[in-house]
């Protein structure tokens, strides 16, 4: 079993390890012009390879480093700058003129929100096995993937494949005037495949993809027979959606993959439950969280947390506090809002230490890491979520008695991106493709947009089969900020049919 603690030190580790002492000096400057300080450091080795049609059209590896203060003054005004190096002289230039900034709050129009406070916290979580990043070999890697995709080519005709590689070592320090001191590393990798049919109908493209904190995905066997299984699958899709007629509109009982309902999760109750939109979410009234209001049935529940070794995964927060689970929906009531230190006495809830940047330069905002559907004893299915075709998914359902309550059942497998309007909680996502499934077979249909709303979809979910799959990943965006996203459910999620949600087309 892999420990995740280690002394080996890789270079964005140990590039931020020796800023100690403009770290303290720094603390010393801001203790003694009276204000709160919060400094990140980043230090991120990135590299990505693509190649189609056997030949690599991208190689390549970037380095990125710099760090970023905010000042909060006693009055609760805040203001941030950051630099692109650790030069001392322009950093402590640089805190003085955001000091000024700040001290010049009222004149400037900034909002005075003073921070709750959390305790000060000294902690370091490097993951084992990082100088693997370092000894990446990208030859080899653009070599392995020119191989997997002539693999995937000699067993699916007619398609157009794009395989990408892409490794992310992101490293962050967090200091805080009063003592907070946290280091972290968020290694992740990912392999993805991309098939778009050929010919000159209708075009689709479907994609596959896998990830693991570590470097390996191309030469670990079991990560790549996985990869194999779902980018096979994938490409044989989009082989055959030209032909596939569009399904109709309306209101129909439908399954769910894991990846579709980490969407719903994700951008229905995770975007409402982020507090810094509490103004105008709908799980908030008058700026306060609705805790302990009933939005969904007793057997279902929407958490967030991070899942060591996940895509997503992230231990403290961009404030150098230590992240909890949230509950947001405890079997149908909801619970814990994501929260930061300027938002959670504002929302009434506790401190969930949500807050997440996409660099130095960028202001924490209060985000998911892995969300995920949970809903009480789902009914086993055996094997992996891999050998699960339209045919085994009909199997699955029909031996469970689902067919017996409705005759044919529509199924929505994959995600391929949405949004939410937070303030009326209404919906609408994209998915890969709709099969029709009943007792004569499965019938497989064009994506269509599936929409409508969080409250009637959350409120519909009666079963769920399979163990719980918490590896779709994701890049989800706010306010000009990226980070990564994951999450999922249990391999499938059953929803009786309910008027306020709706599968679109013709």
């Amino acid at each position: 079993m892999r420990r995740w603690a280690s002394d080996y030190a890789p270079r964005v580790i140990d590039e931020l390890d020796r800023r100690t002492d403009l770290a303290s000096d720094l603390t010393r400057r801001a203790r003694a012009a009276g204000v709160g300080l919060i400094w990140r450091a980043q230090a991120r080795r990135t590299s990505r390879v693509l190649v189609q049609s056997g030949r690599a059209e991208e190689t390549g590896v970037s380095t990125a480093s710099g760090h970023g203060v905010q000042v909060v003054t006693p009055e609760g005004y805040t203001a941030l700058g950051s630099r692109d190096d650790f030069d001392p002289g322009a950093a402590a230039n640089l805190l003085d003129r955001v000091i000024g900034i700040a001290a010049h709050g009222p004149d400037l129009g900034l909002t005075r929100v003073p921070a709750a406070s959390s305790e000060a916290l000294r902690a370091r979580d490097v993951p084992e096995g990082l100088e693997a990043f370092e000894r990446l070999d990208l030859e080899a890697a653009r070599n392995r993937l020119i191989d997997l995709e002539r693999e995937i080519a000699s067993r699916v005709e007619g398609v157009t494949l794009r395989l990408a590689f892409g490794t992310d070592l992101d490293g962050w320090r967090v200091v805080r005037d009063d003592g907070t001191d946290v280091t972290f590393a968020m290694p992740r990798c990912t392999m993805r495949m991309t098939a778009s049919n050929e010919g000159s109908g209708d075009r689709h493209s479907v994609g596959a993809s896998v990830s693991g904190p570590l470097p390996d995905l191309p030469w670990n066997d079991a990560t790549v027979a996985k990869f194999l299984e779902r980018a096979l699958a994938a490409a044989r899709l989009a082989t055959r959606l030209p032909d596939a007629p569009n399904h109709p509109s309306g209101s129909f009982p439908i399954l769910m993959d894991y990846a579709l309902a980490k969407g719903l999760a994700h951008e229905a109750f995770g975007h409402a439950s982020e507090a810094d939109g509490f103004r105008s979410s709908i799980l908030a009234k008058d700026g306060k969280f609705r805790a302990g209001d009933r939005v969904g049935p007793a057997h279902v529940s929407v958490i967030d947390e991070p899942v060591r070794g996940d895509h997503a995964f992230q231990p403290f927060s961009a404030n150098g506090v230590r992240r909890r689970r949230a509950t947001i929906v405890d079997h149908g009531h909801l619970k814990d809002a994501l929260t930061d230190a300027w938002t959670s006495a504002s929302a009434g809830t506790s401190l969930t230490g949500a807050e997440r940047a996409e660099s130095f330069r960028s202001a924490p905002l209060p985000r998911m890491t892995n969300i995920r559907i949970e809903v009480d004893a789902p009914i086993p299915a055996p094997g992996a979520f891999e050998d699960y075709g339209p045919e085994e998914v009909r199997e699955l359902l029909a031996s469970a008695g689902i067919f017996r309550r409705h005759p044919e059942v529509v199924f929505l497998s994959g995600y391929s991106g949405g949004q939410v309007n937070t303030v009326t909680g209404d919906f609408v996502f994209n998915c890969k493709s709709i099969y029709r499934l009943g007792h004569s077979g499965a019938t497989l249909y064009k994506p269509a947009i599936f929409s409508g709303s969080m409250f009637g979809a959350l409120g519909a979910i009666r079963e769920a089969f399979g163990p719980l799959a918490l590896d779709a990943i994701g890049t989800c965006g706010k306010w000009g900020q990226s980070v990564p996203s994951s999450g999922g459910s249990h391999w499938f999620v059953f929803l009786e049919p309910e008027p306020s949600v709706r599968l679109g087309g013709r």
